[in-house]
Parts: C-alpha cells; structure tokens; sequence
C-alpha cells in the first residue's frame, strides 16, 4: 500500500509526464494488478467487495496525498463509484484496474471537493 501511495504522489505531482522510474514504470499492488475484464467477471461472479475495499483505500489515499482535495468521488457513495469504473471497464476490457482508477480520479479532478462541509463519502 505504501508504494501505491508513493507512487500515486509522483503521478499527481509530476507536470508534464507521468513516468515514475525512467522508463515509466511503477509498481502496482493488490487488485490494482487484475485487469478491467477481471473487475467486470467479478461483478457478474456477485465477488466485488474485495474490489470496494480497494477502491476505498486507492481513493483516500489520492485525497490525501492530492494538494486541495478533499474527495476526489464528491459525494459519490461506493457502488455509484463501483458502477462509474464497471462502465469504463466494459469499454476498456484490456486495461488495468488501476488505470480504471486513474482515469476516474483524471476525470473528477476539476469537480473535486476541495474542503470538507457536507457529507461525503457514505
């Protein structure tokens, strides 16, 4: 989880590139690993909690690493996120899950909360 961590910080503070060693690679832990068709047999298969739980821990570790956010998924709860990445994965079967993760917390940055005042989430 700390290398995520790390690395998630060097993603989101890098200006031009996202490239973490010099030939652009980082490591990647846990469910981060499988693959978006991976994501959706688990969702068909009824198993995707352990799926929830890693995207709870991906998600608030990005706002806490992610200068002025205070929740990248605004007051999305867990199965509107879950459903969110479901979607982009059935379009991207080849893709990591991890690059699932990346492009939703990409496409919410700018509608971010950046402090905290209502309930967020649930």
């Amino acid at each position: 989880m700390k290398s995520l961590i790390i690395a998630l910080v060097l993603v989101l503070t890098s200006s031009s590139t996202f490239a973490i060693d010099s030939k652009g690679n980082y490591a990647v832990w846990g469910l981060g690993k499988k693959s978006c068709f991976g994501y959706t047999q688990a969702i068909a298969g009824g198993d995707i909690e352990n799926f929830k739980h890693y995207i709870k821990g991906f998600l608030t570790a990005y706002n806490m690493f992610t200068e002025k956010t205070y929740s990248i998924a605004r007051k999305m709860n867990i199965n509107e996120i879950a459903e969110s990445l479901e979607d982009y994965c059935a379009e991207n079967p080849m893709s990591g899950f991890e690059t699932a993760l990346l492009n939703f917390t990409f496409d919410r940055y700018d509608s971010r909360l950046k402090r905290s005042g209502n309930s967020v989430g649930r």
